[in-house]
């Protein structure tokens, strides 16, 4: 076999390969988000390849759990402790993982992997899959915490499992290990000087998550997860098989449960923009106007009366519009 230095090809220098990385991060960012992309590109390039960086980060682990991507590395080396994990999940959830889940072992092995990578950036180690080759990069820049992220593969995990929120404290700890987590990374990248910033991040986390639920209500049914708490859904007279059911959308239970849920993502969305005059001046437009596209969707449900089940909560062409353009218009949240 003829090696590339026989070619006469140079090994690639540390910095080709962190350009590489980050490069190879801003695909991943592009690809899976363009709503995102467009809104990080207001941001100076430091932060925005940063910040490309670490949704790479989080779309890729996110993408594990629902089964749309898994590592090319071989990973049966972590079999055995994949298995342990999974035990000892089950012993602490009470829970069993989600039924015909043929890739269980194989989605917590690769959250493991996630994980240790994790920890050889911690470490100072070598890593070299471009994501974390790019990650360990930004926290040379940044002062991101590292437990954050291991947080939120943790939140991940409960997904792998067939686990209810009963209540909003319930789903509040979940849109925390899911969203706010990375909210409190983002934040470091963006810069602020008040440390009430890190508690209007956890805020809009929460906000921007519970939306998400919504959002994502029909496609989270279809793989038997429900994230709505079932003990205030019981208050008004429903039950999972009433969500699975289609017919939903104009009861009178379901039209004031909505009107309660959205009491609740209105109160998180209150404490949630306070955040946005706290941020360095660099950056406060990105996530205003990732703020305005959720804001967007929810003025949407509302319009709707609740009615997430006929089709997907989405801007309207006119709204996407706008955002494409990068307008910010108040939004009219009335419910």
């Amino acid at each position: 076999m003829v090696s590339i230095f026989q070619l006469g090809q140079e090994k690639p220098t540390v910095a080709d390969r962190l350009e590489t990385a980050y490069n190879e991060c801003e695909v991943i960012a592009r690809n899976a988000s363009s709503s995102f992309f467009r809104s990080f590109r207001h941001l100076p390039v430091h932060k925005r390849r940063a910040v490309n960086s670490l949704y790479a980060f989080c779309r890729r682990v996110d993408d594990i759990v629902d089964g749309d991507w898994l590592p090319n590395e071989s990973l049966s080396h972590l079999d055995q402790q994949a298995e342990n994990r999974s035990i000892q999940l089950s012993m602490d959830k009470q829970s069993e993982p989600v039924n015909n889940d043929s890739n269980h072992l194989k989605k917590l092995r690769s959250l493991l992997w996630f994980r240790i990578n994790l920890d050889k950036i911690e470490a100072g180690e070598q890593v070299d899959e471009p994501i974390f080759i790019a990650l360990a990069d930004v926290i040379k820049k940044f002062p991101v915490e590292l437990d954050n992220l291991r947080e939120l593969i943790s939140g991940m995990e409960d997904d792998l499992y067939n686990s209810e929120y009963q209540t909003f404290e319930d789903l509040r700890r979940y849109c925390y290990r899911v969203a706010s987590t990375v909210g409190l990374c983002l934040v470091e990248i963006y810069g602020y000087n008040d440390p009430n910033a890190r508690r209007h991040a956890v805020e809009m986390g929460i906000y921007l998550q519970m939306v998400n639920v919504l959002r994502d209500i029909q496609e989270d049914l279809s793989r038997n997860r429900v994230y709505l708490p079932t003990e205030e859904l019981t208050k008004f007279g429903i039950t999972e098989s009433d969500l699975k059911s289609g017919k939903l959308s104009s009861s009178n239970g379901w039209q004031e449960f909505m009107r309660h849920y959205l009491d609740h993502v209105m109160m998180h969305r209150k404490n949630a923009v306070g955040l946005l005059s706290l941020l360095d001046k660099d950056a406060r437009y990105s996530p205003s106007l990732m703020c305005a596209a959720y804001d967007a969707i929810l003025e949407e449900a509302m319009k709707r009366n609740g009615d997430v089940f006929t089709r997907r909560l989405s801007m309207s062409f006119y709204r996407k519009l706008q955002f494409a353009l990068g307008i910010i218009r108040k939004p009219r949240l009335n419910f």
